[in-house]
C-alpha cells in the first residue's frame, strides 16, 4: 500500500511539472553571448494583433543586458561583422477566452534560423492590463535567466 501511495505521489508530481505554462526551447549551438544587437518586432511584420506596448518594454529589457536595439534600415547599413551579431526578437501575443499566450522567438538576423523560443500562458483576458503584464513578467523572467546564464551578466536593482 505504501509503494502504491509513493508511486501515485511521484506520478502526480511528474504530471504537475509537465504541465507548466512556460516553455523554453533552444536550438543546438544557440547562445545569447553571440549577439550584441536585436531588432524587435511582431512575428509576421505587422499584420497580427497589437502588442499593447510589450514590444517597447521588451526592448528596454534587452537593453539592460547590453543588447543594442536597432531597426531594419539600420541593420541593412551595418557591416557584415556586426550583422552576424544581430538577432530578430519577434513577439506575439494572443488570447483565447480567458487564456493569454505570449511568445518570443529569437532568430539569427543573417541566416533566419530560430535560436530560441519562449512561450508563456497566463489566465486573463487580452484587454486586462494586469493579465498581460503577468504574461510578460513570466516570459521576461525566463528570458533574463537565459541571457544571464549565456552572457555571464547580472542586472541588480539598486535600492
Amino acid at each position: 500500500m505504501k509503494k502504491l501511495g509513493i508511486l501515485l505521489l511521484v506520478l502526480f508530481a511528474f504530471v504537475g511539472c509537465a504541465s507548466s505554462p512556460n516553455r523554453m526551447v533552444y536550438s543546438s549551438g544557440f547562445s545569447f553571448a553571440n549577439y550584441d544587437y536585436a531588432i524587435v518586432g511582431k512575428t509576421d511584420g505587422g499584420t497580427t494583433t497589437a502588442l499593447y506596448g510589450t514590444d517597447v518594454e521588451f526592448a528596454n529589457l534587452l537593453s539592460r543586458y547590453n543588447i543594442r536595439i536597432i531597426g531594419d534600415k539600420e541593420f541593412a547599413a551595418l557591416p557584415h561583422e556586426t550583422q552576424v551579431r544581430t538577432m530578430f526578437a519577434r513577439i506575439s501575443i494572443s488570447a483565447s477566452g480567458k487564456l493569454i499566450t505570449l511568445s518570443v522567438s529569437f532568430d539569427d538576423a543573417v541566416t533566419g534560423k530560430t535560436g530560441a523560443n519562449f512561450t508563456t500562458l497566463s489566465k486573463g483576458k487580452i484587454f486586462d492590463g494586469k493579465a498581460r503584464g503577468k504574461a510578460f513578467e513570466d516570459a521576461s523572467r525566463m528570458i533574463t535567466k537565459a541571457i544571464e546564464q549565456d552572457k555571464g551578466l547580472q542586472v541588480r536593482r539598486m535600492r
